[in-house]
């Protein structure tokens, strides 16, 4: 009886798997991803408030970023796994969860326009998303959440580090 049991549970996790990757195929033929340059990403990031090039490093990995709207962003976002991964203190933490998202995008995605916040005001590490109509927004990787500068402590959102 055991045995049919472990089966049946593991039929069913391969279920959800198959299911999880119709989903993000079918987020891939949507994404209709436009590109932009690193000056036009300046200033998507000078959109959010909050951001200030003196207080603010910005480190750049490429000179041509692929972006899509927000709408098919959200699609990208109901299909990631990132925020099922357990929080572990020191091990899988917060910049952890922010450089899984980033890969996982690029990865799956091939979108370029997600960068990591190093926040130094909030002790915080968590994702920015650049959109093709040149805005930007904070995105927290760990529970699949937009966010905004000063909802919390977490992210003040004043002085720290973009890699993108």
């Amino acid at each position: 009886m055991n045995r049919w049991r472990r089966r049946g549970a593991r039929s069913l996790g391969v279920f959800n798997e198959l299911r999880r990757i119709r989903k993000r195929r079918k987020a891939l033929k949507r994404a209709n991803p436009h590109h932009m340059n690193s000056e036009q990403i300046t200033t998507a990031l000078r959109s959010l408030r909050g951001y200030r090039e003196g207080k603010w490093q910005r480190i750049n990995l490429d000179n041509k970023y692929w972006v899509c709207d927000k709408i098919e962003f959200q699609r990208v976002v109901d299909a990631n796994t990132i925020d099922e991964k357990k929080y572990i203190v020191d091990k899988f933490d917060c910049d952890n969860f922010a450089f899984a998202f980033k890969a996982q995008v690029a990865m799956q995605y091939n979108l370029n326009n997600v960068g990591l916040v190093i926040d130094h005001s909030g002790g915080h590490a968590y994702c920015v998303v650049v959109f093709s109509n040149s805005s930007a927004q904070l995105f927290e990787p760990q529970n699949d959440r937009w966010v905004h500068q000063g909802e919390s402590k977490s992210y003040t959102f004043e002085e720290g580090i973009v890699i993108i």
